[in-house]
């Protein structure tokens, strides 16, 4: 049993919760906490995109935004910033009538 004190911490020293926003340092996997376990005297994390548990300190908050999700056949899904970017690049396309070589700064 954990103890109601116990926090999980990063390989920098901060916070983990559920559904925090994490890479695993070993291979840059990114993904969200789903799970937290305490187990033999070790903190562990439970990441989405794989299913797999890592030892919290292998572990590195990161920005949500930077959160690549994985797709079918192994394609990698736009970011959330970056699927808002290609929507307006493309509204943007089809009420100007502009392509990607003639929109500036878009």
């Amino acid at each position: 049993m954990a103890p109601d004190n116990l926090v999980f911490l990063d390989c920098n020293g901060n916070t983990l919760r559920i559904g925090s926003p994490v890479r695993y340092t070993g291979t840059g996997t990114t993904g969200f906490t789903t799970d937290l376990v305490f187990e033999e005297c070790e903190t562990w994390v439970r990441m989405d995109s794989t299913g797999l548990t890592y030892h919290s300190s292998t572990m590195v908050l990161i920005d949500a935004d930077k959160v690549k999700v994985k797709g079918n056949y192994g394609k990698t899904i736009l970011s959330i910033p970056e699927m808002h970017n290609e929507m307006k690049r493309k509204v943007l396309g089809e009420v100007t009538g502009a392509d990607d070589r003639n929109i500036i700064g878009h």
